[in-house]
């Protein structure tokens, strides 16, 4: 997992030099910036949530019971 995360880091840090080079090129307008910039935006979300959710799963503690069991004794 720990390869994962780090191409996750890896790739949002891509994202991030895209976003500060639309912003830095003046001869672009604002709107067209904005437009360049909201799938990169969309993917970084993505990628954070995905991030988040990845160390969930590495930190969770895992039991071996079955969960049938819970619902029958109910």
């Amino acid at each position: 997992m720990e390869i994962i995360l780090k191409q996750i880091d890896e790739y949002n840090n891509r994202l991030q030099k895209d976003i500060l080079n639309i912003v830095q090129d003046q001869s672009i307008p604002l709107t067209e910036k904005n437009r360049l910039m909201e799938p990169i935006a969309d993917q970084k979300k993505i990628l954070i949530y995905t991030k988040e959710s990845l160390l969930k799963i590495k930190n969770k503690k895992y039991e071996a019971k079955c969960s049938m069991s819970e619902v029958n004794n109910k």
